[in-house]
């Protein structure tokens, strides 16, 4: 089974876990669910410089 995103949807199944790995210059950020009572993730590969303008979106800049 896997997640599947329609087009011009914006829902998605609750979230009940996060996770990240990193492997070489790509980290995946893993999203875990429920779906019909199984469980499944949704896995989105970043690049680094991808992944630094998330953490400044979610830790806004150094210092601050």
């Amino acid at each position: 089974m896997g997640v599947k995103l329609d087009v011009g949807s914006s829902r998605f199944p609750v979230v009940t876990w996060v996770d990240a790995d990193k492997r070489g210059e790509v980290i995946n950020l893993i999203f875990g669910t429920r779906l019909e009572g199984q469980g499944d993730a949704l896995r989105i590969a970043l690049r680094s410089s991808q992944w630094e303008n998330l953490k400044f979106l979610v830790d806004g800049p150094a210092g601050s």
